[in-house]
């Protein structure tokens, strides 16, 4: 089975990307694998839907195994983060998604001059980050994902173990599109 994730942008938050991983499939001992994918549709004069997500928007993987968040396919052009939240914190309104206040301490994290928008002048600097020991088991744990130009080689899949006891629910979120949600639940 394959999991696929999309993210979007929201305001104007240039592209900042963190990592997550959804589980294979059955046949998958251990691991897990999380897509990006991104894909736009619109309708002249009508509206434009982003159908940037995670897919699916609950995964399950096994303590102590990789979590792999990767592009669905070559060329997109979004960055995204795989970011770890208290559930509290995930938006649910139009209004905390425009204004969303987690959001800029996630993009804080990853950035080469915190406080300022991410972009040109202000690149990715931490691909990871932990906000206790390595390995995704609480908020602030972060991960990006970027192919946009620019971007060095190798961010275009990461891998992080995910050290959160079994029973653990993990609640997430794009740092840079608050619309992209979901859990992973621990085994």
């Amino acid at each position: 089975m394959r999991i696929v994730v999309v993210a979007g942008v929201v305001g104007a938050l240039v592209a900042v990307a963190v990592p997550l991983a959804v589980a294979e499939g059955a046949g998958s001992a251990c691991g897990a694998t999380v897509k990006v994918s991104d894909h736009m549709k619109f309708v002249i004069n009508r509206y434009v839907q982003d159908e940037m997500r995670f897919d699916p928007g609950t995964v399950t993987v096994k303590s102590g195994c990789k979590l792999t968040f990767r592009f669905a396919t070559a060329g997109q052009s979004e960055s995204h983060s795989l970011t770890i939240v208290k559930q509290s914190d995930l938006p649910q309104t139009t209004a905390q998604m425009e204004n969303c206040k987690i959001c800029k301490q996630i993009a804080s994290k990853h950035v080469a001059h915190p406080g300022h928008p991410a972009g040109p002048t202000n690149p990715i600097a931490h691909w990871i980050v932990n906000a206790g020991k390595p390995g995704f088991d609480e908020p602030g744990d972060s991960v990006v994902v970027a192919e946009a130009k620019g971007a060095p080689p190798g961010h275009k899949s990461v891998a992080v173990t995910v050290s959160a006891r079994a029973g653990t629910t993990l609640y997430f979120m794009c740092g840079l599109h608050p619309w992209m949600q979901g859990k992973i639940v621990v085994k």
